[in-house]
């Protein structure tokens, strides 16, 4: 928009306002010729606009040419919809949370729990047969593992080359990548880890 259409809203606002050229003027801190000269787009007003919609009590819009309640009802729905999105983003459905394997078969630890956790929606709606584990006493060379860590697996999904995987090898429990060619049993594919930074 160019600085003469600008000009005729601030006149246009100055007017409904009640204002003189000089009442403007004396609240910027121009002369009213400056003002005068915007409003006729003989000079650009850019660089005084908010402090002249500040003083005329409309919208930096209003000037452009932009009615204020079109903006105002496309905020609000972009904001519903935000809030729409970002609800289903943080939704959760409870699984059961295993908090030992050692000395369990995996599908024993899971029915005798009496435990539940919240497991995004985004890995109920993916994947089934789904379980949370503590997994403090999982070792791994693959992926970082802190304390309180909760990884999230499927019992039942079948394991493709690179994926993460629950194993146990030589009494122990590891994560380790998988290869056709691992011998070892494995328990559940690791579909994601909860990573916990604060310690209590």
């Amino acid at each position: 928009m160019n600085d003469k259409r600008i000009g005729l809203q601030i006149k246009k606002a100055r007017l409904e306002s009640q204002m003189t050229q000089a009442d403007i003027a004396k609240k910027i801190g121009v002369t009213w010729e400056m003002i005068s000269r915007y409003e006729n787009g003989k000079s650009s007003p850019r660089k005084n606009l908010e402090k002249i919609a500040e003083v005329l009590k409309k919208p930096i819009q209003y000037f452009f040419g932009v009615e204020e309640a079109p903006i105002s009802d496309e905020i609000k729905r972009l904001t519903d919809l935000l809030i729409k999105k970002g609800s289903n983003l943080q939704q959760s459905v409870e699984v059961p949370l295993v908090e030992t394997l050692e000395g369990f078969d995996i599908n024993k630890a899971i029915k005798l729990t009496k435990q539940i956790y919240s497991c995004p929606t985004w890995i109920i709606n993916n994947f089934k047969n789904i379980f949370a584990y503590k997994i403090n006493e999982v070792i791994s060379d693959v992926v970082s593992i802190g304390k309180g860590d909760i990884g999230f697996f499927s019992k039942n999904l079948k394991p493709k080359v690179g994926n993460f995987v629950l194993m146990k090898r030589k009494r122990r429990l590891y994560i380790d990548r998988y290869s056709k060619s691992l011998s070892n049993k494995v328990y559940a594919v690791l579909l994601a880890i909860e990573k916990r930074y604060y310690r209590i």
